[in-house]
């Protein structure tokens, strides 16, 4: 405060400036008074939320209300990255935090920490949120479930200690596959911190290269006891896992997001580990099936190809017959032709023969005419050198 404005106010009023506060000491003073009081630490508040505000800082503003009070509250991002349900206005809730002061607004405020649904219906609104948000996702898609192992080299198994459900399980695969491995997981399967102990273990499974098959197994139990698997990291480990991952929890009509995100879900422990090994007996007596079936059908192939190949044999002769007759009839065809084209050829050489003689002998006749011409020539040429000779003599 300005030391002038102290003076002023002295002076006008007469009042001290130590019994002067300012804003900021006011707010100051009322956080330390509220900060320093356990009542207002570590509380748990009911109330019903109002005026929901998720800014992009990732931070969450509503206010909860009762009949008569509203109170803001503000869950910062570091406490609410693990929110398991979506929180929307007029949903009734259990907040746990401490008061605080927004010292430039002169508000308080409750600091959250953490925030449970309430009433009949909160442990299915937690479920059906988490259930539409991986199904939007696509954990839930058939195209992402990957094909449970004919026959396993080995089966994980996760359950818990001393249940039935190991008794159970090992019994039937003992049944379906006496000498079948099995890899024991031990787990709790209720519990706080049983979703963690579960994720744990399908991950110490997955660094096991011959376990081939993963089992979850739990027994019986309220809807309540089946919390765990409901849980979303979970989830996500089990559609992550490398081995793929047989579900078999609670009753038969229990249905936990765990199964929904399992490879394949089966209504008891017992049935899951049915899913997981194949019937060994039923293997053999296929595998004979396959012998018996295979050996009447080489037996009936050899009779099948000796059939063809002595019809083949057949079609081979019958060919060679006919490619026999049809290489006889070339020759002589070509023979024929052969005498056709020799009496062609002599009938042309006589002719030519004939052509040239009658050539040579037209040529001697011709030769002989200029012969006779020139001497004719010769003859009248010399009477005419005469003649003249005597006319220019004068006889």
């Amino acid at each position: 405060m300005k030391e002038e404005s102290l003076e002023s106010i002295k002076n006008l009023y007469g009042i001290n400036e130590k019994n002067i506060l300012t804003v900021s000491q006011i707010t100051g003073y009322i956080k330390n008074k509220l900060t320093i009081d356990p009542q207002l630490k570590k509380i748990y508040v009911l109330g019903e939320i109002t005026n929901i505000s998720k800014p992009n800082s990732g931070h969450i503003y509503f206010d909860i209300k009762d009949e008569n009070s509203l109170l803001n509250c503000v869950f910062f991002k570091g406490n609410n990255h693990n929110l398991s349900f979506e929180i929307e206005n007029g949903l009734e809730v259990l907040v746990l935090g401490s008061i605080t002061t927004y010292e430039k607004k002169s508000n308080y405020q409750l600091n959250v920490s953490l925030i449970s649904p309430i009433g009949a219906g909160a442990f299915f609104l937690k479920f059906n949120q988490l259930k539409e948000k991986l199904s939007k996702e696509g954990l839930f898609d058939e195209k992402h479930k990957k094909k449970i192992t004919l026959l396993p080299r080995s089966v994980g198994l996760i359950t818990s200690k001393n249940s039935s459900v190991i008794k159970d399980v090992f019994k039937v695969l003992d049944s379906r596959f006496s000498n079948i491995n099995i890899k024991l997981v031990v787990t709790s399967m209720q519990g706080d911190n049983a979703s963690k102990e579960i994720i744990k273990a399908i991950n110490i499974l997955n660094r096991f290269e011959y376990v081939d098959t993963i089992i979850i197994a739990r027994g019986g139990g309220a809807i309540e006891d089946l919390t765990c698997f409901n849980d979303e990291e979970l989830a996500r480990t089990i559609f992550k896992s490398r081995i793929p991952i047989v579900t078999g929890i609670g009753h038969e009509t229990d249905s936990t997001i765990a199964d929904f995100v399992a490879d394949k879900r089966a209504s008891t422990p017992s049935v899951a580990a049915k899913m997981a090994v194949p019937d060994k007996q039923e293997l053999l007596d296929k595998i004979n099936l396959l012998r018996t079936g295979l050996r009447k059908s080489y037996y009936g192939y050899n009779h099948f190809i000796k059939s063809k190949r002595e019809e083949i044999l057949e079609k081979i002769n019958s060919l060679r017959a006919e490619l026999k007759k049809s290489y006889n009839n070339h020759n002589n065809l070509i023979k024929s032709k052969q005498e056709e084209l020799l009496e062609k050829v002599n009938s042309l050489r006589g002719e030519l023969r004939k052509s040239y003689h009658n050539f040579i002998r037209s040529k001697q006749k011709e030769r002989e005419n200029k012969k006779y011409k020139l001497i004719i020539m010769a003859i009248v040429i010399i009477v005419a050198l005469y003649l003249i000779i005597k006319i220019l003599m004068g006889d």
